[in-house]
């Protein structure tokens, strides 16, 4: 089988590279090289496409995706290349990087427009001088394409909900060569599935969404050490967060790590990222988390594009990683119980012995009503209850302890889910940009949402393309 796939991937290749000679990018060529370095985990980094085809716009996508399907060459896309996932936004056959399309222009006064290939920060860069600001990644280097495909958890997520919400068009190539838009008035299904139906259907080549005049917010992150009294007050604050009233303008998510340099007391320590929309100094909305004993405090009035820019735990593109996650509905006490024993699991695994420079953390996106019961692809249905997504991610150097640091995080997985499983609290889906390949994305939603998504799919996409020959989270 994979002399076959290789054959038809230099079949492919050589087509393409006659068609769109200044587009394909072969191995050992600088181009190709600095392509092939533009991924979160080096280990995607490792793996060498026969071939990293760049499009200019959305036309030469669409032929490039014709070619692939005629001649059923596998293949991968890759917007920012933050996706972790071991091969989920690369492929030792061909890569489609959209890295040149990049364009960003404000259409019709309030909506911006802006290419596949960009990441937020200059999205945020382009409208900042406009006193503008749109539900986009919570960090500068975060690609656009995937966030908005699978849904995208913004500074705005308890007003707008997923920030897919606020995309009024999508341009998207299909593997029959065509290019279609999709908005409310135009191809209305595909425009539903592709708010947050991942790569399922074509490629979006560009996207165009609400903004709103807002030129500076308060937020930052505060630092805080993770003791289990300190603990406990994160975790009670963020639940309080998604019950009962909720101040729309209020936004946190809560990050721990441990780090065995940093993490000298053995506790490992709280990022607590916080933003509200509006030049509010300690909004009554997040005092839960501001009456916490901070070691660093970075909150202020700043604008989004600076708010992106903070320094986060795991953004620099210079180590390996992985994602795992699940989500459940609780209470606080099982979230402390889940903390502590991930970070007990965890310096009991040998991971820190395997690479010392290792950071184990522990994620929690707060998702209220609107990311819950929305009306997007990914929404849990009109009547959803708030839910935690919780996502374990592990940071390392040292490419031979890829195999070791999957198979601690796999175990310490399946033992959290497990505990939440049998706590009655576990939901099934989980939210793409932070699982992992064994964890349920899609055939975690409901049996209706999964029955239109694959009549979407069948309709846009006859042939399963996107279903048999590009890797990532598919529909069941």
């Amino acid at each position: 089988m994979e002399d076959i796939n290789s054959a038809q991937s230099g079949t492919a290749v050589e087509t393409l590279a006659q068609q769109f000679p200044n587009t394909v990018l072969k191995p050992g060529s600088p181009r190709y090289e600095e392509e092939n370095s533009r991924f979160w985990n080096r280990d995607n980094a490792d793996i060498r496409p026969s071939a990293i085809v760049t499009p200019s716009d959305a036309q030469e996508t669409a032929s490039i995706l014709k070619t692939l399907s005629d001649t059923k060459t596998d293949f991968a896309i890759r917007s920012g290349g933050y996706m972790p996932v071991p091969g989920y936004n690369t492929s030792s056959s061909i890569l489609i990087s959209t890295t040149h399309l990049n364009s960003i222009e404000l259409v019709q006064g309030n909506l911006v427009r802006f290419g596949a290939g960009n990441q937020w920060g200059s999205v945020y860069d382009f409208l900042e001088p406009h006193g503008l600001v749109v539900p986009g990644g919570r960090s500068r280097p975060v690609g656009v394409g995937g966030f908005l495909l699978y849904g995208g958890v913004s500074h705005f997520y308890a007003e707008v909900g997923w920030a897919c919400e606020a995309v009024v068009e999508f341009e998207v190539a299909l593997a029959s060569g065509d290019v279609v838009v999709a908005s409310e008035k135009e191809n209305g299904e595909l425009y539903w599935a592709l708010k947050g139906g991942g790569k399922n259907f074509g490629i979006v080549t560009a996207f165009t969404m609400k903004t709103r005049g807002l030129p500076k917010m308060w937020g930052g992150v505060r630092v805080a050490v993770g003791a289990r009294e300190t603990a406990g007050k994160v975790f009670e604050a963020m639940h309080d967060g998604i019950q009962g009233d909720v101040d729309e303008k209020a936004h946190v998510e809560v990050i721990s790590f441990f780090v065995p340099q940093m993490c000298q007391s053995g506790d490992p320590m709280f990022a607590l990222c916080l933003a509200y929309a509006g030049e509010v100094e300690r909004p009554e909305a997040l005092r839960g988390f501001l009456d916490i004993e901070a070691v660093q405090d970075g909150t202020r009035i700043a604008t989004q594009r600076e708010l992106a820019d903070d320094d986060k735990q795991n953004i620099g593109y210079d180590k390996r990683g992985l994602f795992r996650a699940f989500s459940y509905r609780s209470n606080s006490q099982l979230t402390l119980d889940i903390y502590t024993e991930y970070y007990t699991l965890a310096k009991q695994s040998g991971m820190f012995d395997e690479d010392a420079g290792a950071m184990a953390a522990l994620l929690w996106l707060p998702a209220g009503r609107k990311l819950s019961s929305g009306t997007s692809a990914i929404s849990l249905g009109e009547e959803a209850e708030p839910y935690l997504s919780c996502n374990i991610c592990f940071r390392w150097e040292k490419p031979e302890a890829s195999k070791k640091m999957h198979a601690v995080a796999d175990a310490i997985a399946e033992k959290l889910k497990k505990k939440v499983q049998d706590s009655g609290a576990f939901i099934p889906f989980t939210y793409g940009n932070i699982a992992g390949v064994e964890d349920t994305t899609f055939e975690g939603l409901p049996g209706k949402t999964r029955k239109r998504l694959r009549e979407v799919a069948a309709r846009y996409d006859p042939q399963g393309v996107f279903q048999k020959q590009v890797p990532g989270f598919n529909l069941v």
